[in-house]
C-alpha cells in the first residue's frame, strides 16, 4: 500500500518547502513594512508659535490645533 520514497527527493521537498515558506514571509514583512512607512509618511508635523510643543496629527493638514493650549499652527515643511 504505502511506497517508499527515495531520501533525496524527500530532502529536496523540504527544502523547497522550506525556501517557499521563507519567501512567502519575506512577501508578508515587506508589504507589512511598506504599509506602515505610508502611514508614517502621511502625518504632519507641527510646533506651536505660542508655546514651543512639536507635535504630529495624522493625515496630510495644513493646519492643526496644539494639544497643549489650543492654537492653530501651520503644518512644518522639510
Amino acid at each position: 500500500m504505502l511506497q517508499s520514497v527515495d531520501l533525496g527527493v524527500f530532502l529536496a521537498f523540504l527544502v523547497g518547502l522550506a525556501a517557499l515558506i521563507l519567501f512567502g514571509l519575506q512577501a508578508w514583512y515587506d508589504r507589512r513594512d511598506a504599509i506602515l512607512s505610508d502611514h508614517r509618511r502621511l502625518n504632519s508635523a507641527f510646533s506651536c508659535a505660542r508655546c514651543g510643543l512639536t507635535y504630529v496629527r495624522p493625515r496630510r493638514r495644513e493646519e492643526g490645533v496644539c494639544p497643549s493650549c489650543g492654537w492653530n499652527n501651520v503644518r512644518l515643511k522639510f
